[in-house]
């Protein structure tokens, strides 16, 4: 895809095949233009207006301003230039292929690996933010997990077997209420009676 980077890359030399074609044909549309299309021009080249009503008196146009114009107003660039006799409709295949008969292969090249290398980053970020925000969930889960209290009997306490009875009981009700805590402890308890 062609960006303002890469317009605002673009030399500045004419490239018109007929003066007197691109200078009326520029006028017309520049003419037609609303406030905001004259102000994405200018935005998009990098260049003032003063150098769009240059064309007029000129016919000469450059590839940041053919590309700007056709890209905000919808015109094949050709067609500015005097290539073409039909306005038709700007698209992203012609514009590329124009740049190439122009000579910036080699900024072509360099805009779509940072084009990937821009989507890469997206993605990377994208993909960081959500295991953000899984963390925070599964970190706030942990602390509800272990409120089984760990407490050693006192030494003047004798714990009779029937204590032990209950607590395993209570601690089974828990594990089957599903508290995960709970459940592991019982697991750990019924492979330390089992071994």
């Amino acid at each position: 895809m062609i960006t303002a980077t890469l317009i605002r890359q673009l030399k500045q030399s004419n490239i018109s095949k007929d003066g007197t074609k691109t200078g009326s044909r520029v006028q017309k549309v520049w003419k037609s233009a609303t406030a905001e299309q004259k102000a994405a021009v200018c935005e998009l080249s990098g260049s003032a207006k003063a150098t769009i009503y240059r064309i007029f008196k000129t016919g000469g146009i450059s590839a940041k301003l053919a590309l700007a114009l056709g890209k905000v107003l919808r015109i094949d660039p050709l067609y500015l230039t005097g290539e073409v006799d039909e306005p038709g409709e700007y698209s992203e295949t012609d514009a590329t292929e124009l740049l190439v008969r122009l000579g910036y292969n080699k900024l072509l090249v360099e805009q779509e690996k940072a084009q990937r290398r821009a989507q890469r980053e997206a993605a990377k970020l994208q993909k960081a933010e959500e295991e953000a925000a899984a963390a925070p969930a599964e970190g706030a889960a942990a602390p509800a997990e272990e409120k089984i209290p760990a407490r050693e009997a006192p030494a003047n306490e004798i714990v009779t077997n029937e204590d032990i009875l209950i607590l395993l009981q209570s601690l089974e009700i828990r594990a089957k209420a599903g508290i995960p805590a709970a459940r592991e402890l019982l697991r750990q308890i019924k492979l330390l009676l089992l071994a």
